[in-house]
């Protein structure tokens, strides 16, 4: 009996985004009850059911690391305690067979090449990272940059209390636009910033192996990325990508925006074009390979 051919593994889901996803070799489902599921996956924040279930199950993490020990109201380091590694899925994981990228794309990649844009660059960002006391230090840099009077900020209306410094009254930056209607799906991101030249995508962690949707959402759009790309992200889902890094302008967004505007937008739309259908490491990262992934691990554990 071929591996397709047999049954497919029930998965109970728990997760605040997904409700169902079927592999080749997993169904997985909110609406599986635990009695009935051969596994169980629980998505994002860890919940009472993962450790309390009685078979195959794994605990899926898309967030930075240096973010873990604040989710689930900060009961991440117990509940991480409670798990075999086999069972603590996340995309830096120290044994590579337990690696699992975030999802940068539901649908299919295909880019706009509209070429009438607005000489600015774009950033949508939900927030601004809290208070200066508290704020990430990558938090800070990225802020820098999406806060520049070069770029158009979009955002929660959260920005309306940012502080820049300690000493800083609470008010949206100069360049806040306002928030987008709605909850933000794909398609009002790409309606929005294909209206612009660049778009500055920085990660909220400039960190081993984490790439998210920023990178990609800028590139279907058609926008020239400001990205700063780890090493490890850059040899591998960045393979074959164009993009303006910070680090090559001395990390001064004046440098880095006008760099921007100095390239051509063509060249680097026909570039990326060739990334999004070639580089195998970003096809990787669509949510049914990522299930997929799950699947497999789920399956052999």
């Amino acid at each position: 009996m071929t591996a397709h051919s047999l049954p497919k593994l029930k998965v109970r889901l728990i997760s605040p985004f997904q409700k169902y996803h079927e592999t080749d070799t997993a169904i997985f489902s909110n609406a599986i009850p635990t009695e009935k599921a051969d596994a169980l996956l629980c998505e994002w924040s860890p919940h009472d059911e993962l450790f309390s279930f009685p078979r195959r199950k794994a605990w899926y993490c898309c967030e930075p690391a240096c973010q873990f020990p604040h989710i689930g109201d900060g009961t991440w380091a117990k509940s991480r305690n409670r798990l075999q590694p086999s069972e603590f899925l996340f995309h830096a994981h120290d044994d590579e067979r337990y690696r699992v990228p975030h999802i940068t794309h539901f649908q299919p990649l295909q880019m706009n090449i509209g070429s009438d844009r607005n000489d600015r660059a774009i950033a949508i960002v939900s927030n601004h990272g809290g208070s200066p006391r508290k704020r990430h230090a990558e938090i800070a840099y990225r802020n820098r940059f999406i806060t520049h009077s070069g770029v158009d900020l979009f955002g929660r209306s959260s920005w309306k209390t940012y502080r820049r410094g300690l000493f800083s009254l609470p008010s949206a930056p100069k360049n806040y636009q306002g928030e987008i209607l709605g909850d933000w799906p794909a398609d009002e991101k790409r309606t929005l910033q294909k209206k612009y030249r660049a778009a500055v995508c920085l990660e909220n962690m400039c960190s081993p192996y984490y790439f998210t949707e920023k990178f990609v959402e800028a590139v279907i759009a058609g926008c020239i990325p400001i990205y700063q790309a780890h090493p490890t992200t850059a040899d591998s889902v960045l393979s074959g990508a164009k993009w303006v890094d910070p680090a090559n302008y001395d990390h001064a967004p004046d440098k880095v925006i006008q760099a921007a505007k100095s390239c051509s937008l063509q060249n680097v739309q026909s570039q990326n074009q060739q990334w999004l259908s070639q580089n195998t490491a970003l096809q990787q990262t669509h949510a049914s390979a990522v299930f997929e992934r799950i699947g497999q691990i789920l399956t052999h554990e």
